[in-house]
């Protein structure tokens, strides 16, 4: 999401990068595969839901090359080394807002609208309502409460019950942040749910009721199988797990959560496509606000506000002396 932004300064670098055929200059920073950096981050955020936290690997190289293109633009005015601060301040926030701010915003945004489309399935419930009650079983598991209630199904399934829905309460809790974007899409998803009647408190107790009730019975299966779970996926993972050296407890973990992974994938993948296609549609809307809104009038109106009353201060102390 990168390019030039059109104003009094060119935003450029060294003599070794003018065509020797047109004679134009032609920024390195510019060039691929180089330039393939700025977006690195932007693939990552809109791969979290899938890739979890290696998303955040992808900003190194993204802010590397920030970095550089900010400071090249700073010193070098195309072939000429030329230190400018104006040059590098509208640089900077081009980089801040078209290459950080606002294509994360859109991605979050693809992500979570698509998260609706959970709701058109017959659990009504949006794919961040599903992956926050697995992710809530995925703890329960981690924290050995199904094995403290082992011997009591209803104590094990009340006790989930009451997990999903004091997380729920933290959720909403911490949902009342005066963040700006998090309330507008709050205020979105909340009218949007109320619409189409999912995301009810039945509905996620009888999604959670459902998750529990799976993992008690996979969990007795694995410990006492029958003739036919001998020849599933899970228990074959259970005995690679024990043959490896792993407790019961430990291989029963391990599938369970394997499980609850792949119960999460489809939603995951589904809010990765709503990332890509969101920041798609989004680039150069968000290329031309910054360059020609934000830079084109903001900022540089700012700029000649300041300039003009550097000026005026300096003519009234001349005419102080005079």
């Amino acid at each position: 999401m990168l390019k030039p932004i059109n104003s009094t300064y060119s935003f450029k670098a060294d003599t070794m990068s003018v065509n020797s055929v047109t004679g134009e200059y032609e920024d390195p920073l510019m060039k691929w595969p180089l330039r393939g950096a700025a977006f690195t981050n932007e693939v990552g955020e809109a791969l979290r839901p899938l890739i979890g936290d290696l998303a955040t690997v992808s900003w190194v190289p993204a802010l590397l090359y920030i970095g550089a293109d900010v400071y090249d633009k700073y010193k070098n005015n195309q072939t000429e080394y030329s230190p400018n601060s104006e040059r590098c301040l509208k640089q900077a926030v081009f980089q801040g807002m078209a290459s950080i701010a606002l294509p994360l915003v859109a991605v979050k945004f693809g992500q979570n609208l698509f998260s609706l489309f959970g709701g058109m399935e017959e659990d009504k419930l949006t794919y961040n309502y599903k992956e926050h009650v697995t992710k809530t079983a995925q703890q329960f598991v981690a924290n050995g409460k199904m094995r403290a209630y082992r011997n009591n199904d209803d104590e094990c399934r009340n006790a989930f019950l009451d997990s999903v829905n004091n997380s729920l309460d933290y959720r909403k809790e911490k949902n009342t942040e005066k963040n700006p974007l998090k309330k507008i899409y709050r205020t979105f998803e909340k009218k949007t749910t109320s619409a189409l009647k999912i995301n009810s408190k039945e509905n996620i107790d009888n999604f959670a009721t459902e998750t529990i009730d799976e993992l008690i019975l996979i969990r007795k299966r694995l410990l006492s199988p029958t003739d036919e779970f001998l020849k599933t996926d899970l228990y074959e993972s259970y005995k690679i797990a024990t043959d490896n050296g792993q407790t019961n407890n430990v291989a029963v973990k391990s599938v369970l959560n394997s499980r609850l992974h792949k119960k999460m994938l489809k939603g995951k993948t589904v809010k990765t496509i709503g990332g890509f296609i969101a920041l798609a549609l989004a680039i150069k809307p968000i290329d031309n606000f910054v360059e020609h809104v934000l830079i084109g009038k903001v900022i540089n109106n700012t700029i000649e506000n300041i300039d003009k009353i550097k000026v005026n201060k300096a003519n009234k102390s001349i005419n102080t002396q005079a």
